[in-house]
């Protein structure tokens, strides 16, 4: 139970990882001081009282201290990359937000990701914003892009399978297909957008994709009820843009 629910929770706070060294106004800490703290240390000190009752460190432990250093720059650069399906805007860091992950993340962020997020910011720059025009696969288990790692190796993506009663399921990790092996009724049910999207069921009613011309992301954000270029698109100019500006100045005056 504890080596389920701590690894659902992990992927969950990959989110929150994102929105810690990417999009607060003041960014207090990095996602990896956090987890060190909280887990590493805390947790740590923790499952160590917890061991005379025979309660152990999560399995998933070992991946995730691996992850630390990687976890949040993949969730940014995927939800960059997918800007124009998502319902909020994304962007390319600054020169000085770099410098301030370069210190934070001295073993990783200079040689796996800076060089790509400035090569997309030159991009952006020259008006060649990249978005991409598919959708990404999901895990079957924890229901997030297919964009994680292999434990000790940044430049491969973490993929697993899974055959079941005629039907092949994916995930992000060995532990969401121990979790789905454990309780396979459960997660075969599971509701995964971009399955529902391929298969046509997020269209408006009465929309034809045989039309001439249909544009499938068009009709999905339609469903989804998105202001395409006020909830998402480019960053820069938009309301979204004003707003972090206001709420940076106000977090900068309490310095």
């Amino acid at each position: 139970w504890i080596d389920k629910w701590c690894w659902r929770g992990v992927r969950l706070l990959s989110i929150v990882a994102m929105m810690m060294d990417y999009m607060l106004p003041k960014r207090v800490m990095s996602w990896k001081e956090a987890w060190e703290i909280y887990f590493e240390e805390n947790g740590g000190a923790l499952f160590k009282d917890l061991a005379r009752y025979g309660i152990k460190m999560p399995a998933c432990a070992e991946q995730i201290r691996q992850e630390k250093d990687h976890l949040s720059h993949q969730v940014w650069a995927t939800f960059y990359n997918y800007g124009g399906a998502t319902d909020f805007h994304t962007w390319m860091p600054t020169e000085d937000e770099m410098q301030w992950l370069s210190q934070k993340y001295p073993d990783s962020f200079d040689k796996y990701y800076r060089p790509r997020f400035e090569f997309w910011r030159e991009q952006q720059e020259k008006g060649n914003r990249f978005y991409n025009k598919t959708l990404p696969m999901l895990c079957q288990t924890c229901q997030i892009p297919m964009l994680f790692t292999e434990p000790g190796d940044p430049t491969k993506i973490c993929y697993r399978e899974r055959s079941y009663k005629g039907n092949k399921y994916h995930f992000c990790s060995d532990h969401c297909q121990h979790i789905f092996d454990n309780e396979p009724e459960k997660y075969v049910q599971a509701w995964l957008p971009v399955h529902q999207i391929y298969q046509g069921n997020c269209f408006p009613e009465g929309a034809d994709p045989t039309a001439p011309g249909f544009d499938p992301l068009a009709a999905v954000l339609a469903y989804y009820r998105l202001n395409v270029g006020h909830d998402n698109g480019e960053f820069e100019g938009s309301e979204d843009h004003r707003n972090f500006e206001a709420w940076r100045g106000m977090a900068k005056s309490n310095d």
